[in-house]
């Protein structure tokens, strides 16, 4: 129970913290960068500009290899009579009426390669039905691949035949390719917006450095310096005495409330559900040389039911009237938000404690010295130490330090990776390290980071800041259009953007008119490759449906669907949502 109250408070905390001034904090400018940062960052976009003026604009970029062909599934016995027929070519449409497929869909298809975290050679195909939302892929090791089928693939199968583990159950996957997939060259206009993004976004950098980057949690076996520093800092500057809060009491009240309250719904009383025997089973009714009861023998002899023991706090509640109860909630509530003003007096002040500290206190310089060199030497750091020592060494060491610390959020409503991404990104824009800047703000952008977990629901929070961008006289359609665009070939730390996360960011821009003339042209594009357009199409909807009012989401919606019936591809196009 404590262990999932404190998960819930970890996910829930940087929320809370941040609720004062939003997501982050902005700045009499109305946006998240300093005017200072935003004035520095413009004269390294003015000198990018001059750069990108002089490139050599003859470069053409190629398209993902690309064909059409035929996605088909099968389940059941009949999954081996159907590899066989595959395996002597068969065409597709004969296969179909034979065996009833499951899945049957002719479509675009695109390929791509890739080294997963194994570091093994992947290739696999791409197609997406515009129809239903969908998309099918197929996907193989590249040694396997190559060792099972010949290229070319045209007029060939590629296939995937799997029998479960679990139940011996079939099942076959495969991609009938019409012709071999081929790479075209993008037209001038669109190579050169991939060569503008290019020049805007080194692909030489990555936010992250790669060398000793840490993903742990704070771990006390390399942080004693920090502890000890940390401990002298609160002994130096107090912390006014916190009042007593209890982060259980809201959630067992519920549950004492629900206890309280029967269910009257429910087929079996609550207090009777002890009784019931979950493991018992009608043997009669079932074969057991086809049951395998191993595992359900094995997990009740290890984990035996246990009735339910209630906490402390329950039996105390228990003992309470209701009106001992509220008084109690009030209290809490009380004390919680005297000690947030407390802390925020606190953390109001520290800055100016700490500078004053070290420029006057040798122990504690001393003491941040040791913890900024155990820091450096295990990668392990966390935001206190790094904002003392952007404080006090300086922004250029509290960036790298921030650069060396990956963070991963617990939950979706976690919100602590996007929060390291926007200091480094403030870090990045103050020492004038725009590769750092741009990178972390477009994952800002893409909400490009690790989570264990993540829902929809948190999506809306998160804010796109495309105006930041719009500010520094980033030519903002191209660099759109350059991270949009899919090539082969790319280098390793070439910047693809989030189509969805873009397209609600584009909704968001001042020059929405623009935008609009430009995807649709990319849409309808006959001379770009046909899954550049289907991303293109994706991109469009996205931002119809992210626009503000409902009217607007009409007319742009119309705009879309003006122009299917000239697409090389079948698309639903804009639907109206009730």
């Amino acid at each position: 129970m404590k262990y999932c109250i404190t998960l819930l408070a970890l996910c829930i905390a940087p929320m809370v913290c941040s609720q004062s001034y939003g997501e982050f904090k902005v700045h009499e400018n109305g946006l998240i960068y300093s005017p200072a940062a935003v004035g520095k960052l413009k004269h390294i976009v003015d000198s990018l500009n001059l750069k990108f003026k002089v490139c050599d604009f003859s470069k053409r970029f190629q398209s993902m290899p690309q064909a059409q062909g035929y996605y088909v599934t099968l389940d059941g016995s009949r999954c081996k009579e159907a590899l066989a027929d595959m395996k002597a070519g068969m065409a597709p449409e004969t296969l179909r009426q034979k065996y009833a497929t499951e899945t049957f869909a002719q479509l675009p298809l695109h390929e791509y390669r890739y080294t997963n975290y194994e570091k093994k050679s992947m290739i696999g195909w791409q197609m997406l039905d515009l129809n239903s939302n969908d998309q099918h892929d197929l996907e193989f090791e590249l040694a396997d691949f190559q060792s099972q089928f010949k290229e070319p693939l045209a007029q060939k199968w590629v296939y995937s035949y799997e029998v479960s583990d679990y139940d011996k159950s079939e099942h076959l996957a495969a991609i009938y390719f019409t012709s071999t997939p081929t790479a075209v060259s993008l037209p001038a206009n669109y190579s050169r917006a991939i060569q503008y993004a290019l020049c805007m976004i080194d692909t030489t950098q990555t936010v992250m450095l790669a060398v000793r980057d840490s993903y742990e949690r704070f771990n006390r076996k390399h942080t004693k310096a920090f502890i000890k520093f940390w401990s002298y800092l609160e002994k130096k500057y107090d912390r006014a005495k916190r009042r007593p809060y209890n982060y259980e009491l809201d959630f067992t009240l519920d549950q004492l409330n629900d206890d309280e309250t029967p269910d009257t719904t429910s087929a079996i009383a609550y207090d009777s559900m002890e009784k019931v025997d979950f493991i018992a089973v009608d043997t009669t009714a079932v074969d057991s040389t086809l049951v395998d009861t191993t595992a359900v023998d094995t997990t009740a002899a290890v984990y035996p039911y246990e009735s339910y023991k209630p906490s402390k706090l329950y039996r105390r509640l228990q003992r309470m009237s209701k009106e001992e109860r509220q008084q109690l909630v009030v209290e809490n509530d009380a004390n919680f938000r005297y000690n947030q003003v407390q802390d925020s007096i606190w953390e109001s002040q520290l800055a100016g404690r700490v500078q004053t500290l070290y420029a006057t206190d040798k122990k504690f310089s001393s003491l941040l010295h040791s913890a900024y060199e155990e820091a450096k030497t295990h990668s392990q750091s966390n935001d206190d130490l790094e904002r003392v020592i952007a404080w006090t060494l300086g922004p250029r060491e509290a960036l790298e330090m921030k650069r060396r610390r990956r963070v991963v959020g617990g939950c979706s409503m976690d919100q602590r990776p996007r929060i390291h991404a926007q200091e480094i990104a403030v870090l990045a824009a103050e020492t004038t390290h725009w590769e750092i800047f741009l990178r972390s703000h477009l994952d800002i952008m893409n909400d490009r980071f690790d989570r264990v977990s993540d829902g929809s629901y948190a999506y809306a929070g998160r804010k796109t800041y495309i105006r930041e961008l719009e500010v520094l006289d980033i030519n903002l359609t191209d660099l759109i259009l350059g991270i949009t665009l899919r090539i082969d070939q790319a280098s390793q730390h070439h910047y693809f953007g989030s189509i969805g996360r873009m397209g609600r960011a584009l909704a968001e821009s001042l020059d929405r008119e623009n935008i609009e003339k430009t995807i649709l042209e990319a849409i309808t594009a006959s001379d770009l490759d046909v899954f550049n357009r289907q991303l293109f199409y994706h991109l469009y909807l996205n931002y119809v449906y992210n626009l503000p009012e409902l009217a607007q989401q009409e007319v742009a919606g119309a705009l879309l669907n003006a122009v299917l019936t000239a697409l090389p591809f079948s698309a639903k196009g804009y639907v109206r949502r009730e």
